[in-house]
């Protein structure tokens, strides 16, 4: 996977997150979240995200690293 697909997936994670943002209860937004990607996105898309944040490549937004715990 290029750069570009990790940044639009990383892009992509982001708005999922934003769109669940208004739930009060972090836990269940990032299992809402991480059901929503395990459902529509590619095993590829998966790792090559958990890869990168593992790897230190990515840095998302603390809610976006609740559900990569979840994906991972």
């Amino acid at each position: 996977m290029s750069t570009h697909e990790l940044d639009h997936a990383l892009q992509m994670l982001e708005q999922i997150c934003a769109n669940f943002a208004w739930e009060e209860d972090r836990a269940s937004a990032a299992a809402t979240v991480a059901a929503h990607i395990k459902r529509f996105w590619t095993p590829v898309m998966r790792s090559m995200v958990c890869e990168a944040v593992a790897a230190g490549r990515a840095t998302p937004s603390e809610s976006g690293l609740r559900v990569v715990a979840l994906i991972g």
